[in-house]
């Protein structure tokens, strides 16, 4: 290969290789739960011809007010599916990733320095990758990238093409409730236009550019009345900002709902990696800021500023974080090398380094490894990933047609609301603010006294427990030795149980438990799935009182993905129910002595002593947790089940009291602590307001 020939590839190879990584993390078969519903609502409005104004799916709510700011993206969704299936959804899906990697990709982009590009867009990918699902999101990634694009473009011309916000504001405002993320990002833009004469001395005020910025802010905030719902559409994003910020400030949906997580500390961080990652592309954009400064554009530190906050509030917002990050890191770093050229060598070493890592990492993608070491599982293809729905309960239920309402955890509300809706309505779903955080809380069949209750006023006819998703030991094991329900299906994604009456039988026969055959066989799913199926077996098992079955599967899964997280505490706690005690010794002695300061390893240690029956064990190791993390909110109910347990109720109200202190009352563990305290006769103080 010639000279010519070399530079030629240096200039496209690392792009087409991003784009190449971009389609890699785009055509993976779909796992989001509200795909469902969202699809359902796209047929809704495409055969009604109207966007629903009240609730039509649910039984516990019906009619009530639906402000759907997601229409446009639903009929898309209905469009696409229409024309071919899921795999059209997916091939959609991809559009939207290159348009995102197209329009990112000309800010403060250098013909000579495709590297540069080329190395932020990698990191943005490898935070928000993870994110690209068919959800109303992934449209918004795209608006919110080419406002940024056209604020670039304005900062370096000052035209009218600023004013193609306003048209693409009044699109966004019909896709996504995150759109008021377009009328900000023009306030910082402005704010930081008019500080230009105190941040740099001896610049004047810009009146020309301050006045279409001004205007341009004014009509996005108006573009935003354009939709269905006028006044509330425009409002919808402010029930949002409850749902991320400080613990003690955030409202019920921001302190259970996995992705409003904060990404650091709390009950669900992200693995290291996923941390390692953000941070880079945090590190590296405020680097090229810092030694960019004497040209660094004012808005630049202002919007860095404010999407690190949201990033920090909630793990889904990391995506949002990096798609304004990476075009600082471009722009900055780019205009410092341009004050200070770097050899051609060094260039071209540079674009090589990154087209490398760029085909390792579509490899690791393809091959199904990337996904894991981020912490979660996706697989490639053109469809959707069945193990994480209820697929075969659905049509159970459509086939023998049981009567009476189903209950079910929230994440099975979309899946059920497309196969079965209108013939039967569903009890929760997505739709967090169609119930209000009251009753969404009081919707969750989690536990059995919680179950009885929503029966009594219900009165339900079947139940799906989703156990492979929710932690669901109680609840399984309840509803088998309750005489009033039959398990009539399960495999590795749920479990379905049938009301039967006093005398009354079902035309299915029971289910053996210990039949060899019960499950298809593990080693022929694909890595990912494998991984999947075999930790929902393991956790089913162990919910029926079968340690020896779960014991198995479990040390399956490990000799093929001996790396999985929390491998070591899982095994041994199978090890210890199965009677071999000292084998589950050796096991966290070794953890222990690897991680002494790991309070939540302490904690875990802490549940098999109690389980086993060493109660002094016990109470040293939560104390220990508890001195590393006096607000570990599993370890402070766990020490106060033991206090209850040694009869000291003072102690134990005061434990449970603390666990109220350290998590939102409607977090499962404090929904736990809240029902000891009623039962001990104490009266629980809110620690929390919404």
């Amino acid at each position: 290969m010639g000279r010519p020939a070399i530079a030629r590839f240096l200039r496209a190879g690392p792009w087409v290789l991003l784009f190449a990584f971009g389609a890699s993390l785009s055509l993976q078969n779909i796992r989001t739960f509200d795909y469902w519903w969202h699809l359902r609502t796209g047929q809704l409005i495409a055969e009604s011809g109207a966007v629903p104004k009240v609730d039509p799916y649910t039984y516990t709510v019906a009619g009530s007010t639906w402000v759907d700011v997601h229409w446009l993206h639903q009929l898309g969704l209905h469009a696409l599916y229409t024309v071919g299936g899921h795999a059209a959804v997916v091939w959609g899906k991809l559009a939207l990733v290159f348009a995102l990697l197209a329009i990112l990709g000309r800010i403060g982009h250098r013909r000579e320095r495709p590297f540069v590009t080329a190395f932020a867009l990698t990191l943005m990918l490898l935070v928000a990758g993870d994110r690209f699902m068919p959800r109303p999101e992934l449209p918004t990634f795209v608006c919110l990238a080419a406002v940024l694009a056209l604020l670039d473009r304005f900062s370096r011309r000052g035209d009218a093409w600023i004013y193609a916000i306003v048209p693409i504001q009044m699109v966004w405002a019909n896709l996504h409730g995150l759109f008021a993320l377009g009328v900000a990002v023009c306030g910082i833009m402005f704010v930081a236009e008019m500080l230009r004469p105190v941040i740099t001395p001896g610049d004047r005020l810009r009146r020309d550019r301050l006045g279409r910025l001004a205007a341009v802010t004014a009509l996005a905030a108006l573009a935003s009345f354009a939709n269905p719902n006028f006044i509330d559409g425009a409002l919808y994003p402010l029930q949002q900002l409850g749902m991320i910020g400080p613990l003690e400030d955030r409202g019920t949906f921001g302190s259970i709902v996995a992705e409003l997580i904060p990404p650091i500390g709390g009950e669900q961080p992200l693995n290291a990696l996923a941390i390692g990652l953000a941070s880079a592309l945090a590190v590296g954009s405020f680097a090229a800021m810092a030694v960019n400064w004497r040209r660094l554009h004012g808005a630049d530190p202002l919007v860095w500023v404010a999407f690190l906050y949201l990033g920090l509030g909630a793990k889904r917002n990391l995506a949002l974080f990096a798609i304004a990050a990476a075009p600082i890191l471009v722009r900055n770093a780019n205009e410092f090398l341009d004050a200070h050229p770097v050899p051609l060598r060094i260039r071209r070493a540079a674009a090589a380094g990154v087209a490398l890592s760029l085909a390792v990492l579509v490899v690791d993608v393809t091959t199904g490894r990337f996904f894991p070491r981020i912490g979660t599982y996706r697989e490639s293809g053109f469809g959707v990933m069945e193990v994480f729905f209820p697929v075969a309960q659905a049509e159970w239920i459509a086939t023998h047609r049981p009567p009476g309402p189903i209950a079910h955890h929230m994440a099975d509300g979309g899946y059920l609301i497309w196969r079965l809706w209108p013939d039967y309505r569903v009890m929760t779903d997505g739709r967090l603010e169609v119930f209000g955080a009251e009753k969404f809380v009081a919707l969750q069949p989690s536990v059995p006294e919680r179950f009885r209750a929503l029966d009594r006023e219900y009165h339900f006819g079947s139940v799906l427990v989703h156990y492979s998703l929710v932690s669901s030991d109680a609840m399984l094991w309840w509803l088998y030795l309750n005489s009033n329900w039959k398990l009539v299906l399960v495999d590795d994604a749920a479990a379905l149980f049938v009301r039967v009456g006093p005398g009354e039988a079902t035309a299915e026969p029971e289910i053996d438990l210990d039949a060899p055959d019960l499950f298809p066989p593990l080693d022929e799913a694909g890595d990912g799935e494998f991984v999947i199926r075999g930790f929902a077996r393991t956790n089913f098992f162990n919910a029926m009182h079968r340690p020896r079955r779960a014991l198995e599967v479990w040390e399956k899964v490990l000799a093929r993905r001996p790396q999985l997280a929390k491998r070591a505490t899982v095994h041994a706690m199978l090890l210890q129910k199965s009677g071999f005690g000292a084998a589950a010794e050796a096991i966290l002695r070794s953890q222990l002595a690897e991680r002494p300061d790991d309070a939540v390893l302490f904690t875990q240690v802490g549940d098999l002593r109690l389980e086993s029956g060493d109660r002094e064990a016990a109470r040293e190791l939560y104390d220990r947790a508890l001195a590393l993390d006096p607000k570990l909110s599993h370890a402070l109910h766990q020490r106060a089940l033991l206090a209850e347990m040694e009869g000291d109720r003072e102690q134990a109200a005061a434990l449970y009291l603390r666990v109220l202190g350290s998590i939102h009352p409607a977090h499962p563990i404090a929904l736990g602590a809240a029902l000891r305290l009623q039962a001990l006769g104490a009266v629980a103080e809110p620690f929390f307001t919404e």
